[in-house]
């Protein structure tokens, strides 16, 4: 049974009260598609332990975030990680860590997180095998490691979600990356669309990216392998037409904010809107994500009935492919964003702990969390 709340007087899915904060770029593996491996290095430093703290007590205290997912870069290379942890998961926001998972391979070290408190690990599996070097470009036994990490976790109790982004080089192995996730027992797999945003979209041709019509069978094969398995898995950032019969695992820029693992719009770029908003406020600020990316509606999706509630391609995208894909959606325009996701069974977070902190602990402005509302923003890059 889905989770329901009532925001604005109308039942819905409930709003993700998940915040993220970029610690720092800096990463010691360099994936092929990665948005910030172009950085100058002197642009990646870590955030300092005092702004973390400051950016997690605005996230719990004035925009009610429960969550909190910490981004790199690798966060397992800050040297005050385990601090940052530890005072999330003391005000009562659970903290998850995005990462490659090759330093859990260390037990000592995944017992000190767990010490400190950690949710769980958001763990990047791009591919079985060599085909995890061949993506990361960088290091020896990358997916051994990646395993006895795994093995370590589940020993310790700690759960664990896996991210994978579909390339042409690990499309036929996507398959197997929810099969691995039901023998290690990870709960999620979010399958990431390579979206060419930042230095990325002044490329027309990018060698590794592949055509929607391309992923779609790999795509369907894993979502219905991952339902047989009783592992969910969802699809980020794909346009919803081009998945008919699992439109409901498909998640754009307008279904995100009701997805319980995404992030939160308004303390993401710190919006400053109390609480949590009304419905409206998050379509206004979907559309607005979807401008920030770069995302157009192209003459196919003139006629579609998800074109409210669907980002489109991307600019970069329809430049080299065009629209002649799409298959538009037929029906009654729709302007319910989980008029499909509401059917997915999604896994679902214990309700957190209830804020008893005093109100003036909430500041008037976040300074520190390296992003803003402005379209031409880059979260976690310092650039004076």
């Amino acid at each position: 049974m889905h989770a329901m709340t009532e925001y604005g007087g109308a039942a819905q899915l409930q709003v993700t009260r998940r915040g993220v904060l970029w610690v720092g770029l800096k990463c010691d593996v360099r994936c092929k598609f990665c948005y910030d491996d172009r950085i100058h290095p002197r642009d990646k430093i870590w955030l300092p332990l005092e702004q973390a703290i400051e950016a997690l007590n605005k996230f719990r205290y004035f925009y009610k975030n429960e969550f909190v997912d910490f981004m790199g870069g690798e966060p397992t290379l800050h040297p005050r990680m385990l601090e940052i942890v530890h005072h999330a998961s003391s005000i009562g926001l659970r903290p998850t860590i995005i990462t490659h998972g090759m330093h859990l391979a260390d037990p000592a070290l995944v017992q000190k997180y767990k010490q400190a408190g950690i949710g769980d690990f958001l763990v990047s599996i791009h591919g079985i095998g060599a085909t995890a070097r061949q993506i990361h470009m960088w290091g020896t036994d990358n997916f051994e490691k990646q395993m006895t990490a795994l093995r370590a976790l589940k020993e310790a109790g700690i759960p664990f979600r896996f991210n994978c982004v579909p390339i042409k080089d690990n499309l036929d192995q996507l398959i197997d990356v929810v099969a691995l996730a039901a023998q290690t027992g990870a709960r999620v797999v979010n399958f990431l669309t390579f979206n060419p945003y930042f230095e990325w979209a002044k490329e027309g041709h990018v060698e590794f990216q592949v055509s929607h019509s391309s992923a779609a069978p790999h795509l369907s094969a894993a979502i219905k392998l991952g339902e047989s398995l009783g592992v969910e898995v969802n699809v980020r950032y794909f346009p919803i037409c081009m998945l008919p019969g699992y439109e409901k695992n498909v998640y754009t820029g307008f279904q995100l904010p009701y997805d319980p693992h995404e992030w939160d719009y308004n303390s993401w770029y710190d919006q400053k809107a109390e609480a949590v908003p009304i419905r409206e406020w998050y379509s206004i600020a979907s559309e607005h994500q979807r401008r920030r990316h770069n995302y157009v509606h192209p003459s196919a999706c003139t006629a579609c009935a998800a074109r409210s509630i669907c980002d489109g391609v991307h600019s970069q995208y329809f430049s080299r492919w065009g629209d002649s894909e799409l298959r538009p959606v037929s029906g009654a325009q729709l302007s319910d964003p989980c008029h499909f996701t509401q059917h997915q069974e999604k896994h679902r977070y214990a309700a957190g702990a209830e804020d008893l902190r005093a109100t003036h602990l909430s500041m008037s402005r976040l300074t520190a969390t390296q992003f803003d509302g402005s379209l031409n923003n880059r979260a976690g890059i310092r650039t004076k």
